[in-house]
């Protein structure tokens, strides 16, 4: 068992892979598929788990980021699993 960050699509996330720390990344209205995933380098990817809401046909809405919501209904956060997130959080050996 060891540290891990539980982030959303920032530098922090960025911060963290380039020291090589466990990671739950959380997607809104970003996705790793437009490449802003943390990168540890080949043999490290398993560190980062990511949690995104599948299916959102809303989604990416932006690369970077909104201030709101286009569509007015933030589902890509409130939709969350956060139960799962909290078990991830919680495994002894993540």
């Amino acid at each position: 068992m060891g540290a891990a960050l539980v982030t959303h699509d920032t530098g922090m996330m960025h911060i963290a892979a380039a020291f090589q720390k466990r990671i739950l990344s959380i997607w809104g209205n970003t996705m790793p598929a437009l490449g802003m995933y943390p990168y540890f380098g080949e043999a490290n990817a398993d560190k980062n788990t990511s949690f995104e809401v599948p299916d959102l046909t809303c989604r990416p809405c932006s690369k970077i980021g909104h201030q709101t919501c286009p569509k007015g209904h933030f589902r890509c956060m409130n939709d969350q699993d956060v139960k799962k997130i909290t078990r991830a959080a919680t495994l002894s050996d993540f």
